[in-house]
């Protein structure tokens, strides 16, 4: 088994993942056991564009959110919260949540999860 050690990553070096479909939305990992040797967390940097939603979605491990850039709305069940930068957002497991862009610039968001991958997450989407 090889030595975990400490890894500096930097945003302008990583590349951009694209979803093209109803929400369009781009993002990076940042720490990512499919990227380095790493375990227990994981955190990428989500751009979701003007106007654009990611829709209501649970999943089991808890998250949390830091807001890099721009303004939004953190979407739930019961009520609607806003953002803007420096708000840091904390998402226990299972609970209903998503994003939407309010502002007239990308909403960028730091997400960090308590899993060695992003793939280990399965987003459950509301109907």
């Amino acid at each position: 088994m090889k030595e975990e050690k400490i890894v500096v990553s930097h945003l302008r070096e990583k590349a951009w993942n694209e979803n093209k479909g109803h929400c369009k939305f781009k993002w990076k990992y940042m720490v990512d056991s499919t990227q380095m040797i790493s375990h227990g967390l994981s955190c990428g940097v989500l751009v979701l564009p003007p106007g654009e939603k990611l829709p209501l979605h649970h999943h089991s491990p808890q998250e949390v959110y830091i807001i890099r850039q721009g303004e939004g709305v953190l979407l739930s069940s019961s009520n609607s919260k806003k953002l803007y930068k420096d708000s840091f957002v904390y998402i226990p497991k299972n609970v209903a949540h998503g994003l939407k862009n309010t502002g007239k610039e990308d909403l960028e968001i730091l997400w960090i999860f308590p899993t060695d991958c992003w793939e280990e997450v399965e987003y459950v989407f509301q109907k």
